[in-house]
């Protein structure tokens, strides 16, 4: 199945939901939208992981390399719905002391750190 990106607008965050596979093939269209939201100024997204089916070393850069430019401008990168086997690959590269992680997108949207800022 081919990566399936989309992006929807909250008033204080960006959501990217993921469906299919972030590998070599989708990870391009992937880096773009987050260059595009990234330079458009956002500073926070969350990446919603409930349909994304797997994820290469590939995907993982682009995580982090997205990350970076967020911190850097005071932002953040945020992850939700983790499948079994994002966790299991997210637990083996130490992801979990990076990032914060949400079980659904509902509970990282009643999270204070994804409120807006007062």
């Amino acid at each position: 199945m081919p990566l399936e990106i989309e992006v929807e607008k909250h008033p204080h965050l960006q959501i990217v939901s993921l469906r299919g596979r972030l590998d070599s093939a989708g990870t391009p269209a992937f880096e773009t939208s987050m260059k595009l939201l990234i330079e458009a100024g956002e500073k926070r997204i969350l990446i919603d992981c409930a349909d994304l089916r797997y994820v290469s070393s590939v995907g993982l850069g682009v995580f982090v390399a997205s990350a970076q430019s967020l911190t850097a401008s005071g932002g953040g990168l945020y992850f939700a719905g983790l499948t079994q086997h994002v966790r299991s690959v997210f637990e083996m590269v130490g992801f979990f002391g990076i990032f914060e992680v949400f079980p659904t997108r509902s509970e990282a949207l009643e999270s204070p750190s994804l409120q807006p800022s007062a």
